[in-house]
């Protein structure tokens, strides 16, 4: 299989990371945060802050997504980097402060006169509040109420050592935040590098600022920071080892994680097991220097795999039992065609005779490996009839009996339908079955609705704007996600899934993709192979399915894929609804994600508090599913207003619904997320439903 992934390594291993490394775990700390800048009373009311911790921990982490807004919409924070201030003097240091500043400033299109470098050199501080800080706040008031300035300084440990002599420059964060907050007009956030006692060592003056310890991730976010950023599997017991190594230490997680991801993408494995940690760990002499002392983990990913992950076990049958097989064969065919020839001589039927023979009206039919002129078994006669605009069933099952016909003449089956088309009604049925695997299929009719998220919706990625308006046509969608035995049953009229989808493994069984399928192969013995759900699992979601795999099955089923914008309409209809089933944001009654463990993973109808306007289950969570558009993170941008169908061509497909392990909080499950993935992809995330044109 080519490439599973397209080659984008999401863990950062550049000490100072321009563009911010994955953040998870610091949720709590952002919250006091907020909570003490907007202190109006009591004697912490009016404070700095100080974050303090040792090098890589996360702090200049924590000062980038205040950048980037976590702090709300009426917070407008400035990053100041204290390494690159002058500090020899008032004048340059207030002046190096608002010449930063008034750039970070500019996207918000204020009201005011930028400052004037020669008012700084007399009296600093002064210029700076009346040509800088007094200007920006009104500006300020009056486009965004109880709007608040945060200046954010990064490296604290640049400042100069505070002084009581005489000749000293009054730098110490105190007496910043003195001049920034006079009359609640700014509030100061530091960060120092080191702990709380070598800080106030340093700079006394502290000693009544907010000072907030910055540790290691806890062990829930150090497992989620190392899981859910990639799409191939890191089971929990993998994730907690390299935890353990680790010590929860960012940076080092992200160096360890980012060459776990290079040895994923060199090797295609489907599967990081700890192996693979300690083969990164041997090979880049960095790592080890970054890690403590920890035992891998002894654990089976499963009983039933066996730790199997690219090697394919198929039981092969010895030659004497092949043998024993062909022998019974014979026997068998010759015992049936003493039966079957014993009337001509007899007068009896061949009912009579097998009845006396074995003194037991009763047979129990058996598999023969040999054709015979007549089976004795039930034979069932597919009748194919061409799928047309006007009929929406696909075949016809007749189940010949096994007792002497009636005397009355029963027509014979056809190809070819001896009766017209019956006409559609002018209303649609709500819901109808698939004929061809028993699917109920809900009508999802001709609507307009806003495709994509709004601009200011904080949730939302650039690819999912901007918003725009769709219309589509009616149509049938599955229910419910394909399953186990549904996809059995195509791959054993296939006869195989190794290169039978356009060339392309059409998806994986348990015996090659591990513990993670519920999909098993069994050899018959006889040289061919048997495809059946793991016992108990049948109406699980398919998954390790290419989407080859899934676009062949829904045009042998008589249907497609749905399009991009079909399978979004399906999910939130046209009121503008978050998630499926509203804007409450989900719980484990209404959809599978932000799992710890594959066995979280549920029945395609186990959860119907989550279901769609439309009624459709499981658009949310358990399996991204595919689609047939091809991505482009631009396409809205030119989309057609009419039944949209993606562009002409690209590298990746279009998933929807998010997955039961590859989720952060509520997030990637939200009815507007896009994501893609090659269409060759195996992995235990993806699965899919069908459509169908009435």
């Amino acid at each position: 299989m080519s490439e599973q992934f397209p080659y984008m390594n999401p863990y950062s291993v550049d000490e100072n990371a321009p563009n911010g490394r994955l953040f998870y775990g610091r949720q709590a700390i952002l919250q006091q945060i907020s909570q003490l800048i907007f202190l109006d009373e009591g004697d912490d009311a009016g404070q700095p802050i100080i974050l303090v911790g040792p090098p890589r921990i996360g702090k200049t982490a924590l000062l980038r997504h205040i950048q980037d807004g976590d702090l709300g919409p009426t917070v407008f924070p400035i990053t100041i980097n204290l390494a690159q201030l002058a500090t020899d003097s008032l004048s340059a240091f207030y002046w190096d402060v608002a010449k930063t500043a008034v750039p970070q400033l500019a996207p918000l299109n204020l009201d005011y006169t930028p400052p004037d470098q020669a008012a700084f050199i007399g009296d600093p501080q002064t210029a700076f509040q009346e040509q800088f800080l007094q200007p920006v706040n009104d500006a300020l008031a009056d486009k965004h109420r109880n709007a608040k300035l945060l200046f954010l300084f990064d490296n604290l440990q640049a400042l100069p050592q505070t002084s009581d002599e005489e000749t000293a420059v009054p730098l110490s964060p105190g007496a910043i935040h003195n001049i920034l907050n006079q009359d609640d007009m700014a509030a100061c956030l530091f960060t120092w590098q080191g702990d709380e006692a070598s800080l106030l060592q340093t700079h006394p003056d502290c000693q009544s600022a907010h000072i907030i310890e910055i540790g290691p991730l806890s062990k829930e976010a150090a497992i989620a920071l190392i899981r859910q950023p990639v799409n191939y599997i890191i089971v929990r017991d993998v994730a907690l080892y390299i935890y353990q190594l680790t010590g929860g230490r960012p940076y080092a997680l992200q160096k360890i994680c980012h060459a776990l991801y290079e040895r994923q993408y060199r090797l295609q494995l489907n599967q990081i097991t700890a192996a693979d940690v300690n083969a990164v760990l041997t090979t880049n002499p960095a790592l080890p220097s970054l890690t403590t002392n920890a035992e891998p983990p002894i654990f089976a990913i499963a009983p039933e795999s066996g730790g199997r992950r690219t090697v394919r076990h198929v039981r092969r049958v010895p030659p004497w039992q092949r043998n024993a097989f062909l022998a019974a064969g014979i026997i068998a065919f010759i015992v049936l065609a003493v039966i079957l020839l014993f009337p001509i001589f007899t007068g009896k039927s061949a009912s009579q005779q097998l009845a006396s023979a074995l003194e037991d009206p009763t047979v129990t039919p058996t598999p023969l490996p040999t054709t015979t002129p007549e089976p004795v078994t039930p034979e069932i006669i597919e009748i194919e009839v061409p799928v047309t605009a006007e009929i929406v069933v696909t075949a016809v099952t007749v189940i010949a009996p096994t007792e002497t016909p009636p005397a009355t003449s029963t027509p014979t089956p056809t190809a070819t339908p001896t009766s017209a088309p019956t006409a559609l009604p002018d209303v649609l049925p709500t819901l109808i079955t698939r004929e061809q695997d028993q699917m109920p299929m809900v009508l999802i009719p001709a609507g307009t609705f806003i495709m994509g998220s709004a601009e200011d919706d904080f949730r939302a990625a650039p690819d999912e704007m901007p918003q725009h308006e769709v219309t589509l046509d009616e149509f049938y969608m599955d229910k419910y996600e394909v399953n186990i035995e549904q996809y059995a049953s195509f791959l054993n009229r296939l006869g195989r899934y190794d290169k039978a989808c356009e060339r392309v493994d059409c998806a994986w069984p348990r015996e090659l993709a591990g513990y993670t399928s519920y999909l098993v192969e069994q050899d018959l013995g006889d040289g061919t192979v048997q495809y059946f759900p793991l016992a108990g699992f049948s109406n699980y979601p398919i998954n390790h399915v290419s989407w080859y795999g899934a676009n062949m099955y829904c045009e042998s089923v008589g249907g497609r894929l749905p399009t991009e914008a079909e399978w979004e309409y399906a999910a939130r209809g046209d009121d503008g609804r978050v998630f499926p089933w509203g804007d409450e944001n989900p719980d484990p009654t209404r959809a599978v994600f932000n799992s710890d463990s594959f066995d979280n993973v549920k029945p395609v109808d186990a959860l119907p508090d989550g279901a769609s306007p439309f009624g459709v289950l499981g658009m949310a969570g358990s399996m991204w599913e595919w689609t047939a558009d091809w991505y482009s993170d631009t396409y809205y941008e030119e989309s057609p207003r009419r039944n949209p169908t993606g562009p002409e061509n690209g590298l990746n497909k279009v998933v929807r619904g998010g997955a039961w392990p590859n989720n952060n909080l509520a997030d990637r499950i939200r009815a507007t997320n896009r994501n893609a993935f090659s269409p060759d992809l195996i992995s235990a995330l993806v699965g899919f439903r069908c459509v169908l044109d009435p």
